[in-house]
């Protein structure tokens, strides 16, 4: 078949911009050096990029290449969105890939920028002064005090950047619920953008059988409770770090503020000399200090301790606290959670008046606890799992057995990953560290991952035990692979981090899931979050957004491994992880750009495939959902309209936007509904839709009107049709689900093509039925404004 034209040139137009200069240099088409590089870009634009305005922000040997990252600069300071990343052949230096992004018109206004980082008195030393960041806390504070539903802050993170000509400080403050993005221009003193999004990871070794749940112990949905089995615990240290009671304190009186966390110029020598810090060099800093430590045997007489190649458990921090009753010592652990505090600063000093301060964040590194020691074989087969009507978290740290179960999870998903070829050098062999048992009451019922670590919960009555819970484990394990393979620096265009993100999370452990199973049924498979027929371009939400690449991405899998078996799984597997390679660090990474990437992966062959052996199966599968790359396609869409707008993934009653309601004029909102079946006839008519109340994950909390037929069915006939109907929420909830008392809720519009029993369309539909107190802030603001 021959290969689309798209693959000349690998379009670059759904990341462009008109001040923007891009290029992708393919293998062997130049010399793979960053003068190469400027020099291609300066003959190219007429503007003269230098080295000393770049710096190196990362240096790696690949599985595959070896890769260098480069970003622009001004002032020592990163331009938003610009990088040159650089591939090479390991052995012959020759160049893979290069791709360019660099920002013209900022190197045309260079001399007017640095007259206005000039004027405005702005240094390196001045960017991180205490006046200047007491006057960005708050602003940020005083936003994020008027959230509706996630006003609280558990940290604070800056980073500075140059966006359009202007010195933008762009903070992101973790929340209970979420993450707030706030930009600040520090030439104009005023917040410029913002934006909220709920959170949605040769050695002597011994090995050892234990219970463990194959998939998981409850199935989701029906509750079915699944029979375990015993397995091998592999890859078990046989000796550990001994750091005492505080392994940690060679960091001495080092801190780490807020106002200066920046990753990408904590990865350059201007950044290190001011004192920059990031998660990665931090954890680097931390890691140093561990290999000083003294080691000890890690034995059965000794109380073996499940800390292994490819995965350490822990128990968390706060558990020695939290939980009396616990029946083993808990001894200190050398990994370690950041604890984000506030801490009272002084401000600077006004003559003759008392001394003032202020409240700031600062991360606090912390280690968790080593687990439960296992004293024989025997003694860890006697770990038979049970579950409790309230999941009593000091019956399971006392049990151990969810240890073992994370343990096996973690070990299962890297041996199964390395085996069909992620073996890229570090990346692939370093643990990821486990913590179990966080109690906070904000994050119950959840697992996630962040910063090298997955992280597990308590959980309500009703909810499954999520460190029981494989697919769950693999999918958050999913978001680190991601993190390790395609970069801490990754950027995500288009509605961003959610869908791409979540979607590619899914298939993470889906490859894992058909590792372990060979294809064969279980119950719960085909309820998969993955196994779906959403759309691109016709959801509101990046959960329902992941579904649709992560969707995408399985039809790709189920039509090579129905032509190719087990084979065509590792070839897959190995398409996907080199994608994932190529689009390391992209400053805007989309959709579109990801799937060029993989038909450039599957257009370079591998020891396992064939040059351009997929390129078909891909097209195909992105046809049906809805895609295409051409720039005249014009997609299948989905138009919700309320009083408040157009429902986006951004507006009021988005996820991240819920609608306030607080009185009963407010409690009925008409929707109107239009769908188009575009270019690839996804959306057919006539067309079903369904209002569900009760079904999705986390409904339940506002009774609606008319919510006891759920779900309500209508259907429209044509595009030329538009659906009315109205939601009415209720004004008390049914039960709270939020910090302060109050709760959130939505309704799910689903569409459905005739005889479908997944949706090909979907959006939510939010809102908040606040406290009265919160209500009477809610109005007093909008009187001002």
């Amino acid at each position: 078949m021959k290969k689309p034209l798209l693959l000349a040139t690998l379009s670059l137009f759904s990341f462009s911009s008109a001040y923007s200069y891009e290029a992708m240099i393919k293998k062997g088409q130049m010399d793979p050096s960053l003068e190469a590089m400027l020099a291609k870009a300066s003959a190219e634009t007429g503007f003269k990029f230098e080295t000393s305005n770049t710096s190196l922000i990362e240096e790696r040997e690949l599985a595959t290449s070896n890769y260098e990252m480069y970003v622009q600069t001004s002032k020592f300071i990163p331009v938003k969105s610009t990088a040159i990343r650089i591939w090479k052949d390991k052995k012959s230096g020759e160049l893979i890939l290069a791709e360019i992004h660099l920002n013209e018109k900022h190197k045309a206004d260079e001399n007017k920028i640095a007259k206005k980082y000039e004027k405005a008195r702005l240094t390196p030393g001045a960017l991180k002064s205490n006046q200047l960041s007491s006057a960005i806390h708050k602003m940020v504070e005083d936003e994020v005090l008027q959230h509706g539903t996630d006003s609280k802050i558990i940290s604070m993170k800056f980073q500075d950047y140059w966006i359009d000509g202007d010195l933008v400080r762009e903070v992101e403050v973790r929340g209970g619920r979420g993450m707030h993005k706030i930009s600040i221009s520090l030439l104009k003193n005023i917040i410029v953008k913002k934006s909220y999004s709920v959170f949605p990871q040769a050695e002597a070794m011994m090995t050892l059988k234990a219970n463990v749940f194959p998939m998981y112990e409850e199935v989701e949905g029906t509750g079915q409770k699944l029979d375990y089995e015993v397995r091998e615990l592999k890859y078990i240290n046989s000796t550990i770090v001994d750091g005492g009671d505080k392994p940690l304190k060679d960091l001495g009186d080092a801190e780490f503020k807020d106002e200066y966390y920046n990753p990408l110029l904590a990865e350059t020598e201007i950044g290190q000399a001011y004192g920059i810090w990031s998660d990665a060099s931090l954890r680097r800093q931390i890691e140093a200090i561990i290999t000083t430590l003294p080691e000890v045997s890690n034995d059965l007489s000794s109380g073996l301790l499940l800390q292994g190649k490819y995965a350490t458990i822990n128990l968390h921090p706060s558990v020695k606290k939290s939980f009396s009753g616990i029946d083993f010592n808990l001894r200190t652990g050398v990994n370690h959670l950041l604890n984000w505090q506030q801490v009272k600063v002084a401000k600077p000093k006004v003559p003759g008046q008392e001394q003032e301060y202020e409240m700031r964040y600062q991360a606090f590194p912390i280690t968790g606890f080593y687990g439960k020691g296992i004293t024989s074989e025997d003694e860890l087969l006697t770990r038979i799992p049970f579950r409790l009507p309230d999941h009593n978290p000091t019956a399971y740290i006392n049990s151990g057995f969810d240890e073992a179960q994370v343990y096996y999870a973690v070990t299962t998903l890297m041996e199964s990953l390395g085996e069909m070829g992620f073996t890229d050098p570090e990346l692939s062999t370093k643990p990821f560290h486990a913590f179990l048992y966080d109690p906070d009451i904000t994050m119950r019922d959840n697992a996630y991952y962040t910063d090298n670590t997955i992280n597990f919960t308590t959980y309500s009555p009703s909810g499954p035990n999520l460190a029981r819970d494989n697919p769950t484990i693999w999918h958050e394990l999913g978001h680190g692979v991601m993190d390790r393979l395609m970069g801490a620096h990754l950027s995500f265009g288009e509605s961003g981090y959610g869908g791409l993100s979540e979607g590619m999370a899914d298939f993470v452990a889906k490859l894992i899931v058909e590792h372990q199973t060979k294809g064969t049924d279980f119950p719960g498979k085909y309820d998969f979050r993955i196994m779906n027929n959403t759309g691109l371009y016709v959801t509101n939400e990046y959960h329902d957004d992941g579904e649709a690449y992560g969707g995408a991405m399985n039809d790709m899998l189920a039509a090579v491994v129905k032509l190719e078996g087990r084979k065509g799984l590792f070839a897959f597997t190995d398409l996907t992880l080199e994608a994932m390679r190529l689009t390391r660090n992209h400053p805007g990474l989309s959709a579109s750009l990801w799937f060029e990437h993989m038909l450039y992966a599957d257009e370079l062959g591998s020891s396992v495939r064939a040059p351009g052996q997929y390129s078909a199966l891909i097209h195909e599968a992105l046809a049906d959902r809805n895609f295409s790359f051409s720039k005249d396609f014009k997609p299948a869409k989905m138009k919700i309209e309320t009083r408040y707008g157009v429902l986006t993934e951004s507006s009021m009653g988005s996820r991240n936007v819920v609608a306030p309601i607080c009185d009963v004029s407010e409690s009925t909102i008409d929707m109107t509904l239009s769908l188009t079946s575009g270019d690839s006839q996804f959306i057919k008519f006539p067309a079903i839709v369904k209002v569900e109340y009760k079904k999705g994950a986390l409904q339940g909390a506002v009774n609606w009107e008319g919510e006891e037929a759920n779900p309500t069915v209508y259907e429209i006939a044509s595009a030329e049709d538009a659906l009315k109907f109205t939601l009415k929420p209720s004004m008390t909830c049914e039960s709270s689900n939020q910090p302060d008392g109050s709760c959130t809720d939505y309704a799910y519009i689903q569409v459905f093509n005739q005889g479908a029993t997944k949706p090909a369309g979907k959006m939510r539909f939010y809102v908040h039925i606040p406290t009265k107190e919160a209500c009477v802030k809610y109005k007093e603001k909008q009187i001002k404004k």
